[in-house]
């Protein structure tokens, strides 16, 4: 199966009805709350979302280590949420690691 995924860095709350316009369908969070002063809140992107009529799924992990069913169950969810999925994070680093290992892993 082909995903449809774009990895990025921090999104705001704000810009959940301009990436519904752009034609994503689901958004993908890898941070936890409280990371960094100026991040918003899990619950804020996902009122966000729900409002920009985006699918919203909170997945934090650690960047330092990475398990195989932490793999699995992202692979698990882009395979099931509406495409184009976002995953995002602080600076887009964990997103690309999680990706990349879901790849090589054999799950996407």
């Amino acid at each position: 199966m082909h995903s449809e995924i774009t990895l990025y860095k921090q999104i705001y709350p704000n810009q959940c009805q301009t990436l519904a316009n752009l034609g994503f369908k689901s958004l993908i969070n890898l941070r936890f709350d409280g990371e960094s002063d100026n991040q918003p809140t899990a619950a804020d992107l996902q009122q966000s979302a729900a409002s920009a009529q985006l699918a919203y799924h909170h997945l934090p992990i650690d960047g330092e280590s990475l398990h195989l069913d932490t793999v699995a169950q992202f692979a698990a969810l882009v395979k099931d949420l509406p495409q184009p999925v976002m995953v995002f994070c602080a600076t887009g680093g964990r997103a690309k690691r999680l990706y990349q290992s879901a790849i090589v892993s054999g799950l996407l």
